[in-house]
């Protein structure tokens, strides 16, 4: 079931990033008003379209990991540490009043509870049985 859970959540991930990485490459100022960010720099919508490439290959990535995720538990490594960083530096952002929570809480609560999530299903390889001896019989 867990293992189950794990592909689930590695496609949907995959799928939101292909998703957002796609609309930073060809829709950079649509994801600046998205994000309630006006009046940026020409030069954003470069930076918000290598951002966009990033995304995108991350989701290849995590679609690949979910074929077998025992396999690919790099992947799941990834997702736990992007997830906390994510996290971190959105709390950080909105602690010192850079940006609001209209901006950055919804991606930065969610970034958090995928990096929760990706070490709840985390895929342990299964442990082998090993047989009890059977005790000697008496003489």
């Amino acid at each position: 079931m867990r293992l189950f859970l794990l592909r689930g959540l590695l496609v949907v991930d995959a799928a939101v990033l292909f998703l957002l990485g796609a609309l930073m490459i060809f829709a950079p100022a649509r994801v600046e008003q998205a994000f309630h960010f006006q009046d940026l720099p020409p030069a954003v919508a470069y930076l918000i379209g290598m951002w966009g490439c990033l995304m995108a290959t991350m989701g290849f990535g995590y679609l690949v990991a979910a074929t077998h995720p025992l396999r690919y538990r790099v992947w799941i490594n990834i997702g736990i540490i992007r997830g906390a960083i994510e996290c971190a530096l959105g709390i950080f952002y909105l602690a010192r009043g850079i940006i609001t929570f209209q901006q950055a809480g919804l991606g930065t609560l969610v970034a958090g509870l995928l990096a929760v999530a990706y070490v709840g299903l985390y895929p342990r390889p299964p442990r082998p049985v090993v047989p009890i001896p059977a005790p000697a019989p008496p003489p």
